[in-house]
């Protein structure tokens, strides 16, 4: 049997994540999709194309900035993730939502005054040959911003270490995703701005920011796990071991992310990277 093509299999992970995404009461996505759309500059009245727009985490601050006299299109390849998209966006007739490639968008060289990429970057084969289509869908003067992990302290690292090796006695084994070994690696800055080096493209300027995450629980910690594309790691747990997973991964919790006040919390770091088109 044939495999499934990947970008199919990445589509329906996200699809089902879908209808929680972002939505269980825990902030991960969103601050640095409001952040990216500040560090970018957008203004009111520019055309915005947001690459990989999922839930609106940057669309949706974007459409704020550019107003009703801009526009912001949204491209995504998951079904469900556009349809719910455009259902919260009904009442803003200056965007849309659409299918599409981001590796390919298919629009007119110079059509966007800024192009965003939010924490998608790591799914393309060639970052840098994606970041290149990018820049020449941007007028003179416009911005390319997107948003990446950073580097982790120690800590960081080790708690992920550690829920992996907790995870993988109970996980079927199945071929990786795009992005599933990449995401680490391609957190490093260097790595990162090099990305832009065969773009026509300059003033890169990168921004760190640390997102806190509150969990007011070990269910809540599992419950936005499932929510977000890394559901790929717990859809490879079978049903009947879902309680044994659940339990060693709450010790996990209990060894690194457990805070005084009740819960768990975690610091992300992560990275805007922002570069203009000349002009």
């Amino acid at each position: 049997m044939r495999d499934v093509d990947p970008k199919a299999r990445i589509a329906g992970v996200f699809d089902r994540a879908a209808p929680t995404y972002e939505q269980t009461g825990v902030e991960f996505y969103g601050p640095p999709g409001r952040a990216l759309v500040a560090h970018a500059g957008i203004t009111t009245g520019e055309r915005v194309l947001d690459l990989g727009c999922g839930r609106g985490n940057v669309f949706f601050p974007a459409a704020a900035a550019v107003g009703p006299t801009g526009t912001v299109v949204g491209v995504d390849f998951a079904p469900v993730m556009r349809r719910l998209t455009t259902e919260a966006a009904k009442d803003l007739p200056w965007v849309r939502v659409t299918a599409g490639d981001a590796e390919y968008p298919d629009f007119p060289p110079c059509s966007f005054d800024v192009v965003t990429a939010g924490f998608m970057i790591f799914f393309m084969p060639d970052p840098a040959a994606a970041v290149a289509r990018w820049a020449g869908l941007l007028r003179p003067g416009g911005r390319l911003a997107i948003s990446t992990f950073a580097e982790s302290m120690t800590a960081g690292t080790t708690f992920y270490a550690d829920r992996a090796a907790a995870l993988a006695p109970f996980q079927r084994p199945e071929q990786a995703l795009a992005g599933d070994a990449r995401e680490e690696h391609d957190a490093q800055r260097d790595r990162v701005r090099g990305w832009f080096d065969r773009a026509d493209l300059t003033g890169v300027t990168m921004t760190e920011l640390t997102v806190r995450s509150h969990y007011p629980s070990a269910d809540a910690y599992w419950a936005w796990w499932l929510s977000v594309g890394a559901r790929r790691q717990l859809e490879r747990v079978p049903p009947h071991r879902v309680p044994a997973a659940r339990a060693a991964i709450t010790e996990v919790l209990d060894k690194h992310l457990r805070h005084p006040g009740g819960g768990y919390l975690s610091e992300t770091p992560m990275r805007l990277t922002v570069a203009r088109r000349p002009g």
